[in-house]
């Protein structure tokens, strides 16, 4: 357990009864086996004024919201705005509904970073009060009435400028959703302070499987290093690079698709260049960007006996959890390199 998640409760608990927004009465009544699945523990019982039982949590996508119920269990009740793996986010536009959504939540997650900016608009123009993360900022902000006007503000400031994020696409960086984690657990026992207990539980259980995570990393390493990969998108490159492929994709080919332009004859050419030559070990494609370009690199892959992965910005599969997923794309990569 984090000790920052030990003092929270106390501080905020105070910052929020100062303001006479709630009174708290906690009998703590939880049993069951510490060391088993946190979602088998029960709830405490609570008596208490304002807010109660499960957090209505909003996401950007289905892969924070994964992440949300595996650390909230029973304490959240979760909603993505995008869960189609075929969405994809960046050019998203948001719907009545959407709005709705999130204006009855109290928790609002975006990923940041460019990604899904639509959420950031949304939340603006919204009253009342809630909860904001954004993940690659690592902010976290109370909305009130009055803040979003200043919040809405704030973003047209900053779209008037231009900002380099980075990969944004911090959910294949294991460390970063670490992080993250952390941030939600903040917020949910900020919310929730009854909850302390259960989710420090779920909180521990999830950080023990990225650990395995970085185990298979690690073996996935000692293969995969200095192996060359080309990428069509940048979507895996965080995880890719961890497990020590090397990024060859020419970087007049990635600039023109990541800037929606037409990719350059001879960036494109040169790629094929590698991948005849088996300069490259593995050719990485978006599923959810399957263009010409893709094709055409998937065809010179295919000819040359080159491994091709697909990797998605969404959870694809609806059986699966963040923790599945992640799994299963380990599977991948290891089936294309041994």
């Amino acid at each position: 357990m984090r000790s920052w998640i030990k003092i929270i409760g106390s501080a905020l608990t105070v910052a929020f009864v100062a303001a006479g927004l709630y009174t708290i009465f906690v009998n703590f009544t939880t049993t069951g086996d510490p060391e088993g699945n946190p979602s088998d523990a029960p709830s405490p019982t609570l008596t208490r004024e304002g807010q109660t039982g499960a957090i209505q949590v909003a996401t950007s996508t289905n892969v924070w919201a994964s992440v949300v119920e595996i650390l909230g269990g029973e304490w959240v009740e979760v909603t993505a705005i995008i869960s189609d793996p075929m969405q994809d986010p960046h050019s998203y536009e948001a719907s009545a509904r959407d709005q709705l959504t999130l204006s009855e939540a109290e928790l609002v997650i975006a990923n940041g970073g460019g990604y899904d900016e639509f959420v950031g608009q949304l939340v603006s123009a919204l009253d009342g009060e809630r909860i904001f993360l954004e993940l690659v900022e690592g902010e976290h902000s109370h909305l009130g009435e009055e803040d979003s006007h200043d919040e809405e503000e704030h973003s047209q400031d900053e779209e008037s400028h231009d900002h380099d994020h980075g990969n944004e696409h911090i959910w294949y960086d294991i460390h970063a959703v670490e992080e993250a984690s952390e941030m939600i657990v903040e917020a949910i026992t900020e919310l929730r302070p009854e909850s302390f207990d259960q989710v420090n539980r779920n909180f521990d259980f999830f950080m023990a499987e990225l650990e395995n995570v970085e185990v298979r990393l690690e073996a996935l390493r000692e293969k995969a290093l200095g192996l060359g990969f080309i990428a069509t998108e940048g979507v895996g490159n965080l995880l890719l690079e961890e497990a020590g492929f090397l990024n060859q994709t020419p970087d007049a080919l990635a600039d023109a698709i990541e800037e929606e332009r037409e990719v350059p004859a001879a960036a494109l050419k040169q790629a094929q260049d590698l991948i005849a030559g088996k300069v490259v070990s593995l050719v990485v494609v978006n599923e959810q960007q399957l263009d010409q370009v893709s094709e055409l690199l998937v065809e010179s892959a295919n000819a040359s006996g080159v491994p091709v992965v697909q990797l998605s910005e969404l959870i694809s599969e609806p059986e699966m959890d963040y923790l599945d997923w992640m799994a299963s794309i380990l599977d991948h990569l290891q089936e294309a390199i041994y």
